[in-house]
């Protein structure tokens, strides 16, 4: 699946929870082209453990396109 969003030639954005810790392999993401977000107060089911947070992120990558 990582390799599917790092070749895909679209916008990409990586939602990661905070809680989660480090995102392994992120620098990869990021050369590829993906924004990696973490997402403040959230484990590893971002939309559920902080909606909120998820929904300003999900707003801050569309307003930024």
């Amino acid at each position: 699946m990582r390799e599917m969003l790092q070749a895909a030639r679209m916008p990409r954005t990586y939602l990661q929870g905070e809680l989660s810790g480090d995102l392994p392999g992120a620098d990869g993401l990021r050369a590829a082209g993906v924004d990696v977000v973490t997402v403040p107060g959230a484990g590893h089911n971002v939309m559920f453990d902080a909606p909120a947070a998820f929904a300003r992120a999900v707003a801050a990558v569309q307003g930024s396109r």
